[in-house]
């Protein structure tokens, strides 16, 4: 079984949305036995960002400032641990040049040692209306047209194409997140995930089967019939558990392995950061 995962999530600052410290993770991790570990909290910025949790930024400053101190709280808790630690973000990709140059000066101001893709927003085509998927959820009065939300969704299938073709990322996050939110689930929607498998193997991008789907859907990221897709060009694939609490970490990974072993899925994923 893989004895290691790149996507987890800690509380540092009570800012982000873990509900462990960064030792908490690291020492649950070691328990349970993985021999290595990358704790990858959101960086989610955009100038256009709205003020929908603290951990979402459109000031430039204040977002690198947050982000160098979350990697000095993870490696400080790292130090004298048996496993090696690896610090990384799971970005929001935007694909406009604006949002492209800054993501790249944060790049050079944090240093961190990896960054994986994750597309939870909708948005327009500007990038001036820009909606989380987990806060529209909270937030039932808000309302979007039957036809914005087409556009809105086939602007998240974007964003997930174009993060591939972008080259920033180690691996692409919960390639169909979106289904949490029953969005994309009728076989109109299959084309745009057809496009996403074709991009991944053009451009060779490893993805992750995410384990969190089972506990929250009954299914994992993304749908069977894309890894079994994926499988068949050999695109590489990295289980993650998405763990946002010490309880969650290699959840489902006998699912997961299971899932992979059964289609004969060879070509894993194993980052060398």
């Amino acid at each position: 079984m893989q004895n290691f995962s790149y996507h987890m999530h800690t509380n540092s600052f009570g800012i982000f949305d873990g509900r462990n410290t960064p030792k908490e993770m690291i020492e649950e991790a070691e328990k349970i036995g993985f021999i290595k570990i990358g704790i990858s909290n959101h960086l989610a910025f955009h100038p256009n960002m709205p003020n929908q949790s603290q951990m979402f930024f459109s000031d430039f400053n204040k977002a690198c400032d947050i982000y160098k101190r979350v990697i000095e709280d993870i490696r400080t808790a790292s130090l004298n641990t048996k496993i090696d630690v690896k610090v990384g973000f799971e970005v929001d990709f935007f694909p406009s040049a604006q949002w492209c140059n800054l993501f790249e000066k944060i790049r050079e101001e944090v240093k961190a040692d990896y960054y994986i893709s994750a597309t939870h927003y909708l948005r327009d085509k500007s990038e001036k209306y820009i909606m989380n998927l987990y806060y529209m959820k909270k937030h039932p009065e808000i309302k979007i047209s039957e036809n914005d939300l087409t556009v809105y969704l086939n602007n998240y299938w974007s964003n997930i194409i174009e993060s591939i073709k972008s080259g920033y990322f180690d691996f692409i996050a919960h390639l169909d997140v979106c289904k949490l939110f029953g969005y994309c689930l009728t076989p109109d929607w299959d084309e745009r995930k057809w496009e996403t498998i074709e991009t991944l193997d053009k451009y060779n991008q490893p993805y992750e089967l995410n384990t969190s789907g089972w506990t929250k859907i009954g299914e994992q990221h993304p749908h069977t019939w894309m890894i079994e897709e994926l499988n068949k060009r050999n695109v590489p694939v990295i289980i993650s558990d998405d763990a946002h609490s010490v309880n969650m970490l290699a959840q489902h990974f006998d699912k997961a392995e299971n899932l992979l072993n059964s289609i004969n899925y060879i070509n894993r994923y194993n980052p060398k950061f």
